[in-house]
């Protein structure tokens, strides 16, 4: 059932703190797992209201879990509290206080909604069964989502459903993509030593040309996608560091290469290592030379699930309508660690539009929209009404 008229009224009248809140925590940011004052400050805010509270689970995160009637179903309703190694650029009377550490992704209007939607679903609880507020560290850098769940959540808490939010730059504000299927891609990363042999730049037949190898590499590199990965299967490989040589006149022994590689299917992923290996050995035993390669697997694909993403768009079509509802798939090369989450439970990742005119995310005049705040909110509060209805 669609949100009352009163119901929205009651949501709306708490626009003015929620702002409040989303600017305080604009203004205090902290980096990838030094979310202290982040996280206890939630944790103390949900305690307040009633939630029960569970402290340090992936180091900083917490998760605040919320009952009501006697429902057995259960969902989790995730937000990001990290901020980005950046020093802010935008004059707000809220700019960030600590150097080089800024909001830049919207991660600070991911907990006022979701603590917005925690406070009002604590004081009505027109729902039946057990809502897990998850906040999450390090969603940008060193991995959250897979500590947390090393840290025994999917173990200590019984969540039948996950789902996430993201405030976007590329989408008109307040209107939602959701969709099955991949909606970004994986995030792996990998390290190329070439080893040659040095020699004098005057004389390149006496050594092995490492940096020469290493060109070719790269190259070759990006046939990869082109040739040897079906059309139908989005992938990219990039280099995207080039690393040798001392001197104006002298073949260095040694180049590093380092890059990532995104694909939105793990076969996909695993193939392009394959084949990564193939090409810079061949190359290296052409010339000569040695290699060291690793391949590091980092985020994910999200690849949301049908069910859960068709309840995700029937419940943003209520608060919005069907036209500010964008269904078509809009796969992301982009990597978000919400695909640890999928990996081992159904769920659906959102974005909701922040509006260009706030700058694009991951930059210094970045901001999030305030004006999207009780959009979010009621996302999240029709979510639970919807999934875990009474009776």
């Amino acid at each position: 059932m669609k949100l009352t008229h009163v119901e929205n009224k009651k949501i709306d009248l708490m626009k003015k703190n929620l702002i409040s809140l989303r600017h305080h925590l604009h203004k205090n940011p902290e980096l990838a797992m030094e979310e202290k004052n982040t996280s206890n400050l939630i944790a103390k805010k949900l305690e307040e209201l009633g939630v029960k509270v569970y402290r340090n689970i992936g180091k900083t995160g917490l998760v605040g879990v919320l009952k009501s009637g006697n429902g057995n179903k259960s969902i989790a309703l995730r937000a990001d509290m990290d901020a980005l190694p950046i020093q802010e650029e935008t004059n707000l009377e809220y700019q960030s206080i600590n150097k080089g550490v800024m909001h830049a992704c919207g991660h600070d209007g991911h907990m006022a909604m979701l603590f917005g939607a925690a406070e009002y679903l604590a004081k009505n609880k027109n729902f039946s069964g057990t809502v897990y507020f998850i906040f999450q560290p390090a969603e940008e850098a060193i991995g959250g989502a897979e500590a947390m769940i090393e840290n025994g959540l999917f173990k200590k808490f019984k969540i039948d459903s996950i789902y996430g939010l993201h405030a976007s730059s590329a989408l008109e504000a307040g209107y939602f993509s959701i969709h099955d299927g991949p909606v970004h891609a994986s995030s792996s990363n990998f390290d190329l030593k070439i080893i040659g042999k040095d020699t004098h730049g005057a004389h390149p037949e006496r050594g092995i040309d490492s940096i020469l190898v290493a060109s070719e590499i790269v190259m070759s590199l990006q046939t990869i996608v082109s040739r040897r990965i079906s059309t139908l299967d989005t992938a990219v490989v990039s280099v995207t560091k080039f690393h040798g040589g001392t001197a104006y006149n002298i073949i260095p022994e040694e180049v590093t290469l380092n890059g990532t590689v995104r694909t939105h299917k793990n076969k996909v992923r695993d193939k392009i290592q394959i084949e990564m290996e193939k090409i810079i050995k061949g190359i290296c035993q052409s010339y000569g030379a040695n290699y060291d390669f690793k391949f590091r697997h980092g985020d994910r694909a999200v690849v949301n699930t049908k069910k859960e993403s068709l309840q995700a768009i029937s419940v943003a079509e209520k608060i919005w309508g069907k036209e500010k509802v964008l269904t078509e798939p809009r796969p992301i090369m982009g990597s978000e660690d919400f695909g640890f989450y999928l990996e081992k439970k159904p769920g659906c990742y959102a974005h909701l539009g922040n509006g260009p005119e706030k700058g694009v995310n991951h930059n210094s005049k970045f901001d999030f929209n305030d004006e999207i705040l009780m959009t979010g909110v009621k996302y999240w509060i029709q979510l639970t009404n919807d999934l875990l209805r009474q009776g």
